[in-house]
């Protein structure tokens, strides 16, 4: 079961500005890393690339090595959790639901629980602190079809 609640449209906006501001960030910094590059490496065609490329490839091992360790870290953790839990239902099974514990819960009386139960539409209003002030049985009423 999927739970969605309502957002507003200001959080809205707020994310979707934000997003909007990382992903311009993002672009503005990869692209003048980028610029950065081909101006150093634009001095000259006597200029040789690797020297310019160098501290860029030992960054970029550096995150790769981080990475790495990263996903290490992670795998050890599920393979971990997988080898101790695995197979393992820790949970207790729920106690069988009484007419007397659903009612307390819904706080109705038994009466009226036997009531909703045996009525297929109703109608419940709620007082202003959240109690059942009254329960409208509404019995669907059949249309009859006349055939013309």
């Amino acid at each position: 079961m999927i739970i969605t609640t309502q957002r507003s449209r200001a959080g809205y906006l707020v994310d979707l500005l934000l997003t909007a501001v990382g992903w311009f960030a993002f672009v503005y910094l990869f692209g003048s890393g980028i610029v950065a590059i081909l101006r150093a490496a634009a001095g000259g065609p006597d200029v040789a690339l690797w020297p310019v490329f160098l501290p860029t490839v030992r960054t970029l091992w550096g995150y790769g090595l981080l990475a790495l360790a990263n996903a290490a870290v992670l795998v050890g953790w599920a393979v971990y959790n997988h080898r101790r839990f695995g197979g393992k239902d820790r949970r207790k099974p729920i106690r069988p639901l009484s007419d007397h514990r659903l009612a307390m819960s819904f706080a109705v009386t038994p009466g009226q629980l036997a009531a909703l139960r045996a009525t297929r539409v109703a109608v419940i209003h709620h007082g202003p602190d959240g109690e059942i002030l009254q329960i409208d049985k509404n019995e669907p009423r059949l249309r009859s079809v006349q055939a013309g």
